[in-house]
């Protein structure tokens, strides 16, 4: 498999200003899978229960997605139940349901162990470095987390972090896991850490890139409408891995591209819930929208005093 990707796979229950959806098909594997299965074969890696839809199961399989790594369970599947208030900037839990989520032992299969890349999705960092235990040929690690681990799990993380070649973190994240409030000085500190790259993710706002000497900052794509924002940050980070593994070549320049290509594909996961709009996106859409991305990112040629 090119890209192998470990995460929650979750029913969401999701209340918006304008909308409400129960048992929705959400998780961060699920939307970090279906983003990356644009650009390159796919295998999954989480656990579910007995409650969880066969045509979920279905969808993915008619992705090309290669499930034989989603364990399931006879408990419940992972259930996340949530809102967002009117200027959608943050997601509020009501209530999080693990259930089958404390089963999950990963045991990879062969072909997901060969991944040319690797997305290890939120969850504890116990799990994601017996994931990268496994690994055989995989020439780059992508490591997502969350304030919860580095309260709860601070060693554990930092363990797991030697051996992960990128970090996917927040401005928050930051700063609890460093201490610094200055989030440059802390992107340097991170590196020591073990990551050879950094990508924060800013929301509204975009992400920036940090490689140990040149940073490079990616805007958002400017919506008038948002619709739901869970999985962005996932959607973002599939996309990033995705272009990744299709790429021949991982020079600066590839890194940059995937970036793009990872914001552009987070831009259309926030006009719908669930994979309404995600699972019609294709390479021609991305390239469609990086037209008038273009069109507003370009600096000009010269800065005249």
């Amino acid at each position: 498999m090119a890209v192998t990707i470990i995460g929650t796979v979750a029913l969401d229950t999701i209340k918006t200003p304008s909308e409400s959806h129960s048992r929705i098909l959400g998780g961060s594997a699920t939307y970090a899978g279906i983003a990356a299965s644009i650009f390159d074969n796919i295998s999954l890696a989480g656990i579910v229960g007995n409650d969880f839809p066969d045509s979920y199961l279905t969808f993915f399989e008619s992705r090309g997605i290669d499930i034989t790594g989603i364990d399931i369970s006879e408990g419940k599947t992972f259930h996340w139940n949530g809102y967002y208030e009117k200027d959608m900037s943050q997601a509020y839990t009501v209530q999080t349901d693990l259930n089958a989520l404390l089963e999950f032992d990963p045991d990879l299969p062969e072909k997901a162990r060969q991944a040319r890349v690797v997305f290890l999705a939120n969850i504890d960092p116990v799990l994601q470095k017996k994931t990268i235990e496994q690994l055989k040929r995989t020439e780059v690690v992508i490591l997502d987390t969350m304030n919860f681990w580095i309260e709860n799990s601070l060693d554990a993380l930092k363990s797991t972090l030697e051996l992960v070649d990128i970090l996917i973190i927040n401005d928050q994240e930051i700063r609890m896991l460093t201490g610094k409030d200055n989030i440059i000085q802390g992107m340097s500190d991170i590196l020591e850490l073990g990551p050879s790259r950094l990508i924060v993710k800013k929301g509204e706002h975009g992400s920036i890139m940090f490689n140990g000497q040149d940073y490079f900052i990616c805007p958002a794509f400017p919506l008038k409408e948002l619709v739901d924002p869970t999985g962005a940050g996932d959607s973002f980070a599939g996309g990033f891995a995705g272009y990744l593994s299709q790429s021949k070549v991982l020079d600066e320049e590839t890194y940059k591209q995937a970036i793009i290509a990872g914001t552009m594909i987070s831009s259309f996961t926030v006009q719908g819930f669930s994979m309404d709009v995600l699972k019609n996106i294709d390479k021609d859409r991305i390239l469609r929208r990086y037209k008038e991305f273009e069109k507003f990112t370009a600096l000009p040629d010269k800065l005249v005093l």
